[in-house]
């Protein structure tokens, strides 16, 4: 059967490998905006949900990887990509600027990353992304959704694993939200190095799973 790996590099970033077809790292930061170092790291594909600078940072990436980045329908290397598009505040984009939710298929398993969403989805944003197998959400606040956008984002899309992400650790250089409110009464998996993930043994019961960084503790230990 076939395997998806993921692992979570801190804040919004994850890099993500199936069985079959190209490598994705996913909204990298600049070192200097969150406080713990990137990994260096090759990838095919990189994406990019909206041009902050810890989020950004597609040149740090090895390799000659392909851009993916703003709303609409993408392809690169075999994926299809669908960008929706959102806003990162509550008031239309209007403090924050705009911010693209991207879902693609790896291994038959249905990604939603929703970079950094600020807001609740519509109808037909919902309809939009589609049904979900794993979600990566903000959980932190204050720049994002916090727990309770984030419980309500869950809601409404369902999906069978979610990790939670953009959330205080002792290595980030600016203030959120730590994720603890996020997880309070739930049943979480984890904290575990590496995701891995079976299409055949998705549940339809949502389940909780939380990844560690080593290089944000290595950086916290400094």
């Amino acid at each position: 059967m076939d395997v998806m790996n993921g692992f979570w590099f801190g804040h919004s970033c994850f890099f993500l490998k199936g069985a079959r077809g190209p490598s994705l790292l996913l909204d990298p930061f600049h070192e200097a905006e969150v406080g713990y170092p990137l990994p260096k790291v090759e990838a095919d594909i990189v994406v990019v949900s909206h041009d902050h600078q810890d989020h950004n940072n597609a040149e740090a990436v090895g390799g000659h990887p392909r851009l993916i980045k703003g709303p609409g329908r993408h392809t690169a290397l075999g994926l299809e990509f669908w960008g929706v598009p959102s806003y990162h505040d509550e008031e239309g984009g209007r403090l924050r600027g705009l911010n693209t939710i991207f879902c693609f298929t790896v291994d038959g398993i249905r990604v939603c990353h929703l970079g950094d969403l600020g807001h609740p989805l519509s109808q037909a944003q919902v309809g939009a992304i589609g049904p979900v197998d794993l979600l990566f959400l903000p959980v932190g606040g204050i720049y994002t959704i916090n727990a309770l956008g984030a419980d309500e984002v869950m809601r409404q899309l369902q999906p069978a694993v979610a990790v939670p992400m953009h959330y205080q650790t002792r290595a980030l250089s600016f203030e959120l939200e730590p994720a603890d409110e996020f997880l309070k009464g739930r049943e979480v998996q984890g904290p575990m190095k590496n995701l891995e993930l079976k299409k055949e043994d998705l549940g339809k019961r949502c389940k909780v799973v939380l990844l560690s960084c080593p290089e944000a503790e290595r950086a916290a230990d400094r």
